[in-house]
């Protein structure tokens, strides 16, 4: 099914985000001063990339099956506790709210382009990358929670 000049615009604009993300999160990864954050982060990277990946499929005409599975829930377990200094938790904390005001943006650019898109299946794939981003937001605030971040 052939996009719209919209629709086009909307991945573009996605692609745009996704790759913003992906650099955004590398780069936390490699700031933060907590080795678990580090890992966190790093493993969001990758799931940015990959939505990064998808979109820009999507822009060449490419839909890729909706993800059979939705992002793991959050279990009720404890996020860790920051090993970090002082200073360095005041850092990991700047960090974490940029990357938790990103995911907010992102998270409804998605929500737009869902009820925007004609193609069902195009419609179930961002859905699916909306509530992964979804799932990164609460990652954070999570961990922000957990360790006095959160304000």
């Amino acid at each position: 099914m052939p996009m719209t000049k919209k629709e086009q615009s909307l991945l573009k604009d996605l692609q745009n985000e996704e790759k913003l993300c992906a650099e955004k999160y590398a780069k936390a990864a490699e700031a933060a001063c907590d080795p678990a954050l580090k890992t966190m982060l790093g493993q969001i990277a990758k799931a940015e990339q990959n939505h990064y990946d998808t979109v820009t499929d999507m822009l060449a005409g490419k839909v890729p099956a909706p993800a059979t599975t939705q992002p793991k829930a959050a279990k009720e377990q404890t996020p860790p506790r920051s090993t970090a200094t002082r200073a360095g938790k005041k850092q990991d904390a700047y960090l974490l709210a940029d990357l938790l005001a990103t995911e907010k943006y992102v998270a409804a650019v998605y929500n737009t382009s869902v009820f925007e898109f004609c193609d069902e299946k195009s419609r179930q794939v961002l859905s699916g990358i909306q509530q992964q981003e979804q799932h990164h937001g609460k990652q954070i605030a999570d961990y922000m929670q957990a360790n006095g971040m959160y304000r």
